[in-house]
């Protein structure tokens, strides 16, 4: 072959230099001395290849709490960001609702701002600009120690709503802080967030031309969030592109948590940056490149062979990427020696001046491989599902993704329909492929099924999602697809970690407080995974006197409730590790479940409230299971509620919607859609159900309920 795949070898890849904090005089070992592995598996059909990279599992330092970072917050201070941010609440009727909390988007990017802030040490360092009419650097990057820490904390309250949004010139101060500041061990990260579209100082030629223009290599990856529904959101993901990051969009105040927490365990999980693959292919072979597009793809021809270059971004510890190319079978026969080679160079950084290089090459001819047909489906099916969603947003001529806010229906549902018959996922039951089923069947499906909804909704979350499977990345806990991605212990660890954070750092000072529709902020309300339950070891009062632990609860058991004896239907079970209840009597609760003591004032409320108001109620950390129950249907709500440890609390489908009520929810109150929802479940012959925490739809409201996952990599977050 006349193209030729570089001979010369790099040394294994290692960060070996420590990283020195100049006001501390301390050091951060962060040495890595494992290689990436690189390998190529044509397919026993010959229609395809899948070309897999695969990180180390975790750092070879085992003392690392993550790996150090560079963050630089790019915050939209626009006069918008003022507005309320209300947590989306779906009605019985497929609307939806708001629930304010008197916070300010501004005010919940703050917290998400002070959660970051709470997981860097003395290793990482963070910078903070503003843009509205201008681009204001409120601080550089410093190593956040103690004092430093708290000087972060200072500027981030300080940040106040101005007026216009002056997006190029936020990106412009963002990444001009990283002037000598390169190759420093540590991950670089631009990370800019707005509400809205760019209004001032736009460049003339377009977003993606300047800044082509301007920086011949970035120094840092642009990683974008697009809050709300009035976003230029084709215009964040190109930018997200071109910078080597990613484009998440959050359609409201219970996303943000969840949205913010998995993209610092992104970076603070980060192998390897500045990652290219180069795949070199015979010119006699005819293929399809099937990676999502992007911005930053090149294709080049030389007189024998086709090379393609895609930009992998970043790679996460334990995270393979998996890009699959369709190959035409007949294009492989006849074939002379070594006329059907393809070759995969992959270089990359790992944060300092040297650069990497590993290669691979294989026969496509010699199909044997190690990958299983589940296995082979899985990213067939993922590249079918991204290229589905990326037909519905066209590249104009400036690089960005054309904003398209009208469907037909009529002319959507039959080519849905045709992916759901075609894609090889439907001929398999394992999670992966389940779990790409079950993103078409649902939120897509739904996005899709109407105008509103995908002039709405539909468009930004297709886009963010197309990202999630095409960088194989999970960037919430909503949708079943990209929660495949990410379930190593270390991501889980840095994960959670920050999580923690979010739920348990003070809610800020409501900057609304004449909007709020509820009285007590607690901020893991927006940021929960799974519905209200309680401890199966709590004993719960049955209709003839008897108390017997809740797991013993079973279809055809018969419990006390306010108004008498009533019988059980269905029993959901949800298994947790290191989950955070609330100790109240002989209760162990999660901390949202509607609770009743007798003979206290005020009636319904939530344990949270108890554990703050009073010194006995206590927090716990639980690992097992935990239940929540549905009773036999009763209009009356009263009905609805069982003794457990001596408190009343409520069961499911209660019939209470909407309204101050602390019981109101639109599903978990309606009957009719949690006994569908737990049927979806196949509930065993006793009417248990086994549940991997909850479901939500594309505004990120809970909808119902996701089946069980592996025990060792579910991690829930309580309610």
């Amino acid at each position: 072959m006349a193209c030729q795949v570089r001979k010369e070898q790099y040394i294994l890849p290692s960060r070996s230099h420590p990283i020195e904090d100049s006001t501390q005089g301390s050091s951060l070992n962060t040495e890595e001395t494992q290689d990436v592995e690189l390998s190529i598996h044509p397919l026993p059909t010959q229609h395809g290849t899948i070309i897999r990279i695969q990180p180390p599992i975790k750092p070879s330092n085992s003392q690392l709490d993550h790996v150090p970072c560079d963050i630089v917050l790019v915050i939209d201070v626009s006069g918008s960001m003022q507005m309320p941010a209300p947590g989306k609440m779906s009605g019985d009727d497929g609307g939806v609702s708001e629930e304010h909390f008197g916070l300010s988007i501004l005010d919940m990017v703050k917290h998400a701002a002070r959660t970051i802030l709470s997981t860097l040490n003395e290793g990482d360092r963070l910078g903070i600009v503003t843009f509205s009419r201008e681009a204001v650097v409120i601080q550089k990057l410093l190593s956040m120690t103690p004092k430093n820490k708290k000087l972060a904390e200072s500027n981030i309250e300080k940040m106040r709503p101005d007026s216009m949004t002056n997006l190029w010139h936020g990106i412009q101060q963002g990444i001009n802080l990283f002037e000598g500041e390169e190759n420093t061990g540590r991950v670089p990260a631009v990370m800019i967030l707005t509400d809205g579209q760019p209004n001032y100082m736009a460049p003339g030629q377009g977003y993606i031309p300047k800044m082509r223009s301007t920086w011949e290599s970035l120094p840092a990856s642009l990683f974008t969030f697009g809050f709300g529904y009035d976003i230029r959101s084709g215009l964040l993901k190109s930018i997200a592109e071109l910078g080597g990051g990613n484009y998440a969009f959050i359609p409201d105040a219970g996303m943000i948590g969840t949205v913010f927490v998995h993209a610092v365990a992104h970076l603070q999980t980060t192998y390897a940056t500045k990652c290219r693959l180069e795949v070199v292919i015979p010119k006699r072979i005819h293929y399809e490149p099937t990676a999502s597009k992007s911005i930053d793809q090149r294709y080049d021809e030389e007189w024998d062979c086709r090379k393609v270059t895609i930009n992998l971004g970043n790679l996460q510890y334990g995270q393979s990427r998996d890009i699959y190319l369709e190959i035409n079978r007949e294009s492989l026969e006849p074939a002379e020696d070594n006329s059907t080679l393809v070759e995969a160079n992959l270089t990359y950084s790992q944060m300092r001046a040297a650069e990497f290089y590993v290669p691979a090459s294989k026969d496509l001819r010699k199909t044997s491989t190690v990958l299983s047909e589940p296995e082979i489906a899985y990213h067939q099916s993922r590249w079918m599902l991204c290229n589905f969603l990326s037909s519905f947003f066209p590249l104009r001529k400036d690089e960005e993704y054309e904003t398209r806010t009208e469907i037909n229906p009529k002319r959507c549902q039959p080519a849905l329909g045709l992916l759901l018959n075609a894609i090889p996922a439907r001929q398999y039951d394992d999670e992966f492929n389940k779990s790409l089923m079950e993103d078409l069947s649902g939120q897509i499906s739904l996005a899709l099924s109407s105008e509103d909804y995908f002039s709405k909704w539909g468009f930004h979350y297709f886009l963010s999602l197309c990202n999630a499977h095409s960088s194989q990345l999970c960037n919430s806990f909503k949708d079943p697809g990209p929660l495949m991605y990410n379930r190593n212990a270390f991501f889980i660890k840095c994960r959670d970690a920050l999580d923690k954070a979010f739920d348990t750092i003070p809610p800020p000072t409501p900057s609304c407080p004449s909007m709020a529709t509820t009285g007590h902020i607690n901020m893991a309300r927006l940021n929960s995974s799974i519905t209200p339950c309680f401890a199966g070891s709590c004993k719960v009062l049955l209709a003839d006197g008897q108390k017997v632990p809740v797991w013993t609860l079973h279809r055809g058991s018969f419990v006390r409730t306010p108004l008498g004896s009533r019988r059980v239907v269905s029993v959901l079970k949800t298994m947790v590790r290191g989950a955070s209840l609330c100790g109240i009597a002989g209760l162990l609760v999660t901390p949202w479940h509607p609770i009743r003591i007798e003979g206290m004032q005020g009636g319904w409320s939530f344990p949270v409230d108890y554990l703050l108001e009073s010194e006995e109620p206590r927090a716990e950390e639980y690992t097992g299971a935990i239940y929540s129950i549905l009773l036999e249907r009763d209009e009356s709500p009263e009905a609805h509620a069982i003794e457990v440890g001596g408190v009343w609390a409520v069961t499911l489908g209660h019939g209470i919607l909407r309204g101050k009520d602390s019981r109101s929810h639109p599903f978990l109150g309606d009957y009719g859609r949690v006994a569908v929802a737990i049927a979806m479940l196949h509930p065993d012959e006793d009417g248990v159900a086994l549940s991997g925490g909850v479901r939500r739809d594309g505004d990120g409201l809970v909808c119902g309920f996701a089946e069980y996952g592996l025990p060792e990599v579910m991690e829930q977050r309580l309610a």
